[in-house]
């Protein structure tokens, strides 16, 4: 098939040059197929392909994660509830002002009774775990709760240093103001509540550590190993440092928190004290649904020691 060109007289011109160049410049074809029909499309959007490119993907892959993990963490860690706390407001009370308020449900121990510190899940407030602190208050022990940063009736927005804010000063508030003692404290945490019960342990003194469900870390729920920087809670690296006596809690049938996250946990504390707890065909929200574990009796037993 022949192409059909544009032929412009340039005679007069080119005679006065002698130049073959501008009739083979002005004489060109109108339809490059090559141009305009055959391009190699697979090569535009993926590129030439070379041994590098494996790894320039996991690298951007990487960069890509790293920074949504960053500037999304907290929103996907943090869920608060919007339940309003109830009418009947006996044991709600609140320290600090500002966005430096901490809400807490507290209820007084019986005559040497211990006070349970107890940390919250993510998706929890002080409402929807106040049944649980009272059915342990009628057996005699203290309860103390808070909300973290942006739950409730806490003031500020929720993150990982908020939380351990949070916490200590809930743990002020009794040994200082309350004037109870350290080794009368049981330190509770259940699930994200795990991260500044760990946390606390750590710090300060206490008599015993009950997690529920705990993990290693924030991300390493998903990516099982510390790959990328900018973790919450890091339990495995403040649980070294604890060697307080230890129960860990965990459902062998948990989607949301892996049973590895706990039993790893457990085999890292170097307490000498420890137990571990399986609870088969249990998930990660139906753990004491699927049991028949007495927390009072445990915490009888661990304050004992």
């Amino acid at each position: 098939m022949q192409i059909p060109t544009e032929k412009i007289v340039v005679s007069s011109f080119s005679r006065m040059t002698n130049s073959p160049d501008l009739v083979q410049y002005f004489t060109r074809p109108i339809y490059n197929p090559n141009q305009y029909c055959l391009m190699d499309w697979r090569k535009l959007l993926i590129g030439k392909w070379s041994w590098k490119r494996p790894f320039y993907t996991i690298f951007w892959c990487y960069i890509l994660l790293t920074f949504y993990g960053y500037f999304m963490a907290d929103n996907i860690i943090f869920q608060p509830p919007e339940t309003p706390y109830p009418k009947n407001r006996a044991g709600f009370s609140s320290i600090g002002t500002g966005d430096k308020t901490v809400a807490i449900f507290h209820l007084k121990p019986g005559p040497e009774m211990p006070t349970i510190l107890w940390s919250h899940g993510n998706a929890q407030n002080l409402n929807s775990l106040k049944p649980a602190l009272e059915s342990f208050h009628i057996r005699g022990f203290g309860v103390i709760s808070y909300d973290y940063p942006g739950y409730g009736e806490s003031g500020g927005k929720p993150t990982e240093k908020g939380c351990y804010e949070a916490i200590e000063e809930t743990y002020r508030y009794l040994i200082e103001d309350q004037g109870v003692a350290p080794e009368h404290i049981i330190l509770v945490g259940q699930s994200v509540g795990s991260g500044p019960t760990c946390w606390l342990a750590s710090q300060k003194n206490h008599n015993s550590i009950v997690l529920i469900s705990p993990f290693l870390s924030a991300y390493q729920t998903v990516t099982h190993i510390p790959i990328f920087p900018g973790d919450r809670f890091p339990n495995y690296l403040h649980l070294k440092k604890v060697d307080s006596p230890l129960v860990v809690i965990h459902g062998e049938k948990d989607q949301v928190v892996p049973f590895s996250n706990g039993k790893r946990l457990f085999e890292l504390s170097p307490a000498t004290n420890k137990k571990l707890i399986p609870i088969p065909n249990a998930g990660h929200n139906d753990i004491f649904l699927k049991s028949d574990l007495n927390l009072s009796s445990l915490f009888l037993e661990m304050a004992a020691k």
